[in-house]
């Protein structure tokens, strides 16, 4: 008798801990801020908003706001994550594709941190951003012009 009153509370110990400590190991341990594991595009000055001067780089790691929110992280070289830094510190990050450099994809990124920060170099971004897609619009043209004939005839079967 005395040994089958014990089984039960034993029982219950067992599960208790073993539920206790599946619960304290899954729980999330990531730091507060940003961990690098690797530079992809160093930190570069996009604007300034007042004395507040903002710059973005890519990076490979983990970015966490706060403890109460969840961290994001890079999935590999080719899509980084896309920090924002206000006077050096980070602020804000987000995974992106990587974008070749001085390209229009790496310029509207600047453009949208520009926008979102109110940056004093918004309007400079948005004349780039205008100019590439006029090159762009100018390139494809041409293509659609003159790729099609060259393709018929060196294709053509006498």
């Amino acid at each position: 008798m005395t040994k089958s009153s014990l089984t039960i509370p034993a029982l219950i110990l067992a599960v208790g801990g073993g539920l206790t400590y599946w619960v304290m190991s899954n729980r999330d341990t990531t730091p507060v801020g940003l961990t690098i594991t690797k530079t992809v595009e160093s930190s570069r000055t996009i604007g300034r908003n007042g004395d507040d001067e903002y710059g973005i780089g890519l990076v490979e790691g983990t970015f966490r706001e706060s403890d109460s929110t969840l961290p994001i992280s890079s999935e590999s070289e080719d899509r980084p994550l896309l920090v924002v830094s206000k006077n050096g510190e980070t602020i804000d990050a987000k995974v992106v594709d990587k974008p070749e450099e001085k390209s229009l994809a790496a310029i509207e990124l600047a453009l949208e941190v520009a926008k979102k920060y109110d940056l004093d170099s918004q309007e400079h971004y948005e004349e780039t951003v205008a100019d590439l897609k006029k090159q762009e619009e100018g390139a494809q043209e041409a293509e659609s012009i003159f790729g099609p004939t060259m393709t018929l005839q060196s294709h053509f079967v006498w």
